[in-house]
């Protein structure tokens, strides 16, 4: 490690030049070794530091054998939900979806060479096809029999036994049927089955009731933690240690990529402490985010003056990642996108309309990209741009004139107009506004410090009743 960066002298390329013919061989052999001997000190430090961590958990379970058991208990009950095993199918469906068509275009045009060929005979021909088949399609069966293996385990929650119940026998013919096809030479009828298992997965996602499921379902451990010794997760503030005493049945699931959860944990203060676990996702850079903005709290704090009542302040939330791979966000309660504030108004414009010419008042709103592409492809094809789907080729003429369009058919002040609705009075609009103001200018300069990136309005959220961001 060097300067703290780590340094790879494989990436080091050395001109042969450099050296003489005689010494090549030698100055190879001690470039190879000292490689060796760096990969080896990082394995080695590696082992020291799994080594100095167990040690420090034997040593704390001597201590507090009971904290450190049910702590371990929770984080692994965190993990057990992280991917629900129909939520793991549906997303590894979903992500090798266009893998799979790309190979399945592949196949046949594999298929139509093979077919093609008049020095083959029928025999020939199937044989190869079949080989084919095997081959190209080969990567995308593995997959799908590493995730068979992952959920034929002996279940362990009333869900995976459920799972196993309803779709362990459809999943072995699925895949029984991709490695043994009747017909090979006709690749979309192989893959029929699996279509309408992924199908299956849909539905069943889209018939919860607000995607919503039991704790004892899913966790049966974790629905009967009673009165634990787990201080509450996130909590610096209080001068009382807050423990959980129980975890709420609801749970409450996220409709986006990753399926995060909404859990509830009831504290021994008689409070509830609301949390979104997330997984599949390293939350120790966002903690660090977070831990950088209550210093800059402190820093600011200690500049301003007592009139100023401390204005400028980050607002900020508890982020606590239980591994590489999971952790826990405090949910922040009475805050709203900015992007729904947007949506709102087009429901309502929408409404407004469909009143005027009493149309379906069914009819769905357009999404920003529906708005921008519709605004868009109609001027690409008046320019003359011959690859619409490369955006390197879009001209910035244009480009501008879009957003100037869209600029002009949207309110510039709704947001303002929210502030006010939520305001008893004008001294208290004053107030927020000037929160607001505040709030904007500290986190727009925090956030170019630290490059924070990915700012748009589904992911800024407002505090309507404080003007905070």
């Amino acid at each position: 490690v060097e300067g703290g960066v780590k340094f790879e002298f494989k990436e080091l390329s050395m001109p042969k030049d450099c050296f003489s013919q005689s010494n090549d061989n030698n100055e190879d052999n001690e470039l190879n070794e000292i490689e060796d001997n760096y990969e080896s000190d990082t394995e080695e430090t590696k082992n020291v530091l799994q080594s100095c961590f167990k040690s420090m958990v034997e040593t704390l379970s001597k201590q507090a054998p009971e904290t450190i058991t049910q702590v371990q208990m929770l984080v692994k009950e965190l993990r057990r939900i992280t991917l629900l095993w129909d939520e793991l199918w549906l997303g590894t469906l979903a992500q090798y979806h266009s893998e799979i068509i790309q190979r399945q275009h592949q196949l046949e045009v594999e298929i139509e060479k093979v077919n093609d060929n008049s020095h083959l005979d029928k025999d020939e021909k199937i044989s190869l096809i079949t080989e084919k088949y095997r081959i190209i399609m080969k990567p995308i069966i593995f997959v799908l029999e590493q995730l068979q293996s992952v959920t034929s385990v002996e279940p362990e929650t009333p869900h995976e036994k459920q799972f196993q119940e309803r779709y362990s026998d459809i999943i072995k013919e699925v895949l029984e049927k991709l490695k043994n096809p009747d017909h090979p030479d006709k690749p979309q009828e192989s893959w029929q089955p699996l279509k309408l298992l992924q199908s299956k997965f849909q539905q069943k996602a889209h018939k919860r009731i607000a995607y919503s499921l039991k704790m004892q379902d899913i966790s049966p451990l974790l629905a009967s933690m009673k009165d634990t010794v787990i201080a509450m997760p996130g909590l610096t503030t209080v001068k009382t240690q807050v423990t959980i005493s129980n975890v709420s049945n609801h749970v409450s699931i996220l409709p986006t990529k990753t399926k995060p959860k909404k859990l509830v944990f009831h504290g021994s203060d008689g409070q509830t402490y609301t949390y979104l676990f997330k997984g599949l996702e390293d939350l120790h850079l966002d903690e660090r985010i977070m831990q950088f903005l209550s210093i800059a709290n402190t820093m600011m704090a200690q500049g301003s003056d007592e009139s100023s009542h401390n204005l400028y302040r980050a607002r900020h939330y508890s982020v606590i990642p239980l591994g590489p791979r999971s952790g826990l966000i405090s949910w922040v309660d009475g805050t709203t996108p900015v992007f729904a504030l947007y949506k709102r108004w087009q429901q309502r414009e929408a409404a407004k309309a469909n009143i005027r010419s009493n149309s379906n008042p069914n009819i769905g709103v357009l999404r920003p990209s529906e708005l921008f592409y519709n605004k868009l492809n109609p001027l690409l094809q008046e320019h003359g741009v011959k690859n619409p789907e490369n955006r390197k080729e879009w001209p910035l003429a244009i480009l501008k004139q879009v957003l100037t369009e869209l600029m002009a058919e949207t309110p510039n002040d709704l947001l303002a107009k929210e502030l006010w609705c939520h305001s008893i009075s004008a001294g208290e609009w004053w107030r927020i506004v000037r929160n607001y103001s505040y709030s904007v200018a500290v986190m727009s300069t925090l956030g170019y410090i630290i490059g924070l990136g990915d700012r748009h309005l589904d992911n800024v959220l407002v505090d309507l009743t404080s003007g905070e961001v």
